[in-house]
């Protein structure tokens, strides 16, 4: 079946910067690459360091040392710390590259150091590790511990820099605009979406998509809620799939709407889960078995509820996750509740501790991981543009040849 889509991205025209971080091996340099070669824009990545060296006039050798590594307890007690002259000298490199534009930063910690800029788009890359060392086994022609080691180190160093530098945190999804899991989006689509939102104006293309479309969104608290859902669906002409699900739950494990809410995404004790004929245990089988006859009638945007997991094997199945940092909960809770930071804050964290727990302990996974979906998008950070974003990736993976389109 043909459709047209028609993407616009006003939220974040103009877009002049480019930072993309990335897990060793998940193809952020390619990425860049080929970005760059698309767009006509300059690519820097470790010659930010060069041009550090000269600003701090330090040989070059010194800051290489240093690039994306953890910072040793001798270089921390130094006379004058050698990491302070990289940091200095890399901040002031980014900078000017930045205020320049039309340029894609690799690496080098840019999307803190350009924290705040406007006309930057940040972008990480991620992938499991065991993809991740198959894809660079068979790129350099190791040998699979020799990629093994090559992916745990780089990890582990680049993981100390960041928090070195940045503090905690400074690698969850929320300091980003875009988190894509390059084993499950291809580089070709990856590109494709990225090149959309920088053009900044209405993109039309003819695709034939698969005949059984399936969008699962997960969602923090405040980063989605109500006002998402509705505007994606009707831009992509999907059914909004939410509360719909728990009267259809209700009805079948014939209880009430207030008893099922109780369960409702709550974590489980083992007995619970387990025990044949138990409430829990017949939630999350009737659950279960709606989720599959929606994605078998297509053409879903199904909230919550762990449809990521549920449909996590169904080709044509399309999972986002929506993040944003936590002031932008909180406003966005305190507007839609009527209610005070304090008691705002409260219902977040109960929330994602409630959700979390809820896959924990029913899947056995991180709810928080972008591992677990195609992408996750920083819905604080891209305002509406958000819903753009989405449709444009959902389309483009709906565009693929799928065995049961």
């Amino acid at each position: 079946m043909g459709y047209f889509l028609f993407v616009s991205v006003p939220g974040i025209s103009y877009m002049r910067v480019l930072t993309i971080s990335r897990e060793y091996g998940a193809g952020g340099g390619e990425l860049a690459w080929k970005l760059a070669d698309s767009l006509g824009w300059e690519l820097l990545g470790r010659e930010l360091l060069h041009e550090a060296a000269n600003i701090q006039h330090v040989p070059d050798a010194e800051l290489e040392r240093l690039d994306e590594q953890a910072v040793t307890m001798s270089d921390r007690f130094r006379m004058h710390p050698p990491h302070q002259q990289y940091l200095l000298g890399l901040t002031e490199a980014v900078q000017r590259a930045a205020e320049q534009g039309n340029v894609i930063l690799v690496g080098r910690g840019a999307v803190h150091l350009l924290a705040g800029v406007e006309q930057c788009l940040h972008i990480r890359l991620v992938a499991p590790k065991a993809w991740r060392v198959a894809r660079m086994v068979q790129r350099e022609g190791w040998t699979t511990e020799q990629g093994l080691a090559r992916c745990t180190e780089t990890d582990r160093a680049r993981v100390q820099f960041h928090r070195f530098f940045f503090g905690e945190g400074s690698d969850q999804p929320a300091q980003y605009d875009l988190v894509i899991n390059a084993s499950l989006m291809p580089m070709e689509n990856i590109i494709k979406v990225i090149k959309e939102i920088v053009n900044s104006h209405s993109v039309s293309t003819h695709v034939n998509r698969v005949s059984k479309p399936v969008l699962t969104m997960s969602r923090e608290l405040g980063a989605g809620d109500k006002g998402f859902a509705p505007p994606l669906a009707e831009q992509l002409g999907l059914e909004v799939i939410d509360r719909e699900i728990l009267e259809e739950q209700a009805r079948r494990l014939d209880i009430s709407m207030t008893d099922l809410e109780k369960i409702d995404e709550k974590p489980a004790s083992l007995f619970q889960r387990f025990r044949p004929g138990s409430v829990h245990y017949r939630y999350i089988e009737t659950l279960k078995q709606l989720m599959q006859e929606q994605a078998e009638r297509g053409n879903v945007l199904i909230v919550g509820r762990g449809g990521f997991r549920f449909l996590k094997d169904i080709s044509s199945a399309f999972h986002v996750r929506l993040v944003a940092a936590m002031p932008v909960r909180i406003r966005r809770v305190m507007e839609y509740h009527w209610v005070r930071e304090g008691v705002a804050r409260k219902l977040i964290l109960n929330s994602d501790t409630q959700r979390r727990s809820f896959c924990q302990d029913y899947f056995g996974v991180d709810w928080t991981s972008p591992l677990e979906y195609h992408m996750t998008v920083n819905s604080g950070r891209l305002g509406s543009s958000a819903i753009d974003v989405v449709a444009s990736a959902a389309m483009h993976h709906w565009a693929r040849p799928i065995s049961d389109a």
